[in-house]
């Protein structure tokens, strides 16, 4: 990032795989296209169109079995912004449970246009350019937050999903199965399972299962909780059957992960 630059953008059209890395600055990503696997301090997250991930400082993080991914990356140093408190309401704090969120199409337009101006503005060497470009980075800001989906009467089709997805990323441990799901949405079961599958390579109930896989291994990185609690938790009665679908998504079992965690200071 250029040291007389607040905010800048770095467009991936597409993202290749890339290694972990952190840096000393923060980060919105935001995904306009394709899919692909995300891993933000050790742990993957599924990335899918209209995606929006915050990764802050010193956050470690990488980008594998991308498909056809299409990102707009917008780098930013929050210190060096003229940012209100009413302003800081609209990024995320580095300790924030929730660090991604699904936006609606029409947000995603909207954004998209912005951030082409800001490509622009945010490298051109001039004050004039540098203050046009902290105030389209205000502007992105807020059209990211109030364009969260959220309700489900106005949607299209796409929006839809995202809320789906959305409703997968943060209620895993009560979903079961997809019609329930697919009511809510106001689609049937099948054209639901079809959109995910098309949105993220994987069906409902794969999807499901890597999510709580996911936030499993949040736990057994970072946390103390037994095992047990944790496959109960994130939605799964028996723990045996939690290990047999951890082991289909990481290839391990839950207690190697912990055991490797703990003997590899890089991923605590």
């Amino acid at each position: 990032m250029n040291s007389h630059s607040s905010v800048t953008t770095e467009l991936r059209a597409p993202q290749e795989p890339y290694p972990e890395h952190a840096h000393n600055f923060e980060e919105l990503i935001i995904v306009a296209h394709g899919s692909g696997t995300h891993v933000m301090n050790d742990v993957p997250m599924n990335i899918s169109k209209n995606y929006v991930c915050f990764v802050a400082r010193q956050d470690r993080h990488l980008f594998d079995h991308v498909d056809n991914l299409f990102l707009s990356n917008v780098l930013f140093e929050r210190d060096k912004l003229p940012l209100s408190a009413e302003l800081q309401k609209f990024i995320p704090q580095s300790d924030d449970d929730q660090h991604g969120w699904f936006i609606s199409e029409e947000t995603a337009h909207r954004a998209n246009q912005i951030i082409q101006r800001l490509d622009v503005e945010s490298h051109i060497d001039s004050d004039e350019s540098q203050i046009i470009a902290q105030a389209l980075f205000q502007q992105l800001i807020v059209e990211l937050w109030r364009g969260k989906v959220t309700e489900i009467d106005t949607l299209s089709h796409d929006d839809k999903i995202c809320y789906a997805l959305a409703k997968i990323q943060r209620g895993y441990s009560q979903l079961h199965d997809i019609d329930a799901l697919a009511e809510e949405v106001k689609l049937s079961p099948r054209q639901l399972t079809n959109s995910i599958k098309k949105y993220t390579g994987m069906s409902f109930n794969q999807y499901l299962h890597y999510t709580r896989a996911c936030r499993a291994l949040s736990a057994i990185l970072y946390t103390e909780q037994s095992i047990t609690d944790i496959a109960f938790d994130v939605g799964y009665q028996d723990s045996n059957y939690f290990s047999t679908k951890f082991k289909q998504v990481f290839h391990t079992t839950p207690r190697d992960a912990r055991l490797k965690g703990e003997t590899q200071p890089a991923l605590r």
